[in-house]
Formats: structure tokens, C-alpha cells, sequence
């Protein structure tokens, strides 16, 4: 009998890599993602959910406050001066100094905490901060109100902060 009977060693056999292929990639593949969310892992976003909601309703409560007493604010930026007005429908006193934050919206190490000082009848003024050229929040309030606003730097005709208005859900 003369065949011609070809051996083949086991690894240049296609079925064998197929059969030994799939469930390596799948190994490799499972010890991919388990390492990397091990290396990323972000933890709970909240850890204490209870405490944060009630500083939510907080917030919430000096944003009424705000809306309540008609309270706006403008700002311009000129002439090397911030330059910053309230206004309300209430005869309450001004604080005698506010802390104004620009907050970048992507990038937290670029925000900027201004401390404006009081001059009397609700008008107060401090040097400009040196801002990036952008989009930018902007933040004052008290204990008893909250005022927010949007700054595109640089500002032409200058800004203005408003209370943050509640979206009407009721429970």
C-alpha cells in the first residue's frame, strides 16, 4: 500500500488554534479588565449620600432666598477693577465683604476665589482675577442666599448672577 499519508504536527493543525484560541483571548481578555479596573478604580461616588442631600436642601433653601427678595447682581470688569452691584426689594444689610468664585467648568485647578470688599449701598470692588480666555461659573452667596451666573471671559458689557431657579418638582 502506498498512500500518501501526510503528518501534521498539532500546531499547524488551524482547528486546534481555533479550539485552544478562543478560550486564551477570553482568559487574556477577563485579566485585562479585571487589572484595569483595579488600577481605576474611582470608589463611591457619595460616600455619605444622607449628608450630602441635606446640604442639597440647604443649597436649595438659599436659592428661595435669594428668589424671594428679588436678589440680582452685576458685574464688569474694567480699568483693572472688578467692579461688582447687588440689588434687591429687601432694605436687609450687605454683607461687609463676599467671596466671588469663578469656577472653570472642566478644569478645578484653574478656579479663582476673589474676596470683594464692601463700599456701601451694596456696591463692591477688588482687583481682577488673571482668568483664561473661556466659559466660566460664577458663585457668590452668604449663609442666607445664593447667587450664579456665567462669565464668557473676556466679558464685553460685563455679567450678571441671578438665584438659581427651582424646577417646580414637587413630592
Amino acid at each position: 500500500m502506498t498512500g500518501s499519508s501526510t503528518k501534521y504536527r498539532w500546531y499547524q493543525v488551524p482547528i486546534v488554534w481555533m479550539v485552544v484560541g478562543i478560550p486564551l483571548f477570553s482568559i487574556v481578555v477577563t485579566l485585562s479588565i479585571v487589572w484595569i479596573s483595579v488600577e481605576t478604580f474611582d470608589g463611591v461616588v457619595v460616600d455619605d449620600y444622607y449628608r450630602k442631600g441635606l446640604e442639597i436642601n440647604r443649597q436649595l433653601a438659599r436659592d428661595r432666598n435669594a428668589n424671594s427678595i428679588s436678589l440680582v447682581a452685576s458685574a464688569s470688569i474694567a480699568d483693572d477693577q472688578l467692579r461688582f452691584e447687588l440689588r434687591s426689594n429687601s432694605n436687609g444689610p450687605w454683607p461687609d465683604s463676599l467671596e466671588l468664585g469663578f469656577y472653570h467648568p472642566t478644569v478645578s485647578n484653574r478656579d479663582v476665589l476673589v474676596t470683594l470688599v464692601h463700599e456701601g449701598s451694596g456696591l463692591y470692588s477688588a482687583e481682577p482675577p488673571q482668568l483664561a480666555y473661556g466659559k466660566w461659573n460664577v458663585m457668590t452667596g452668604t449663609e442666607t442666599w445664593r447667587l450664579k451666573g456665567t462669565l464668557f471671559h473676556p466679558a464685553e458689557g460685563g455679567f450678571s448672577l441671578k438665584p438659581v431657579q427651582s424646577a417646580g418638582v414637587s413630592r
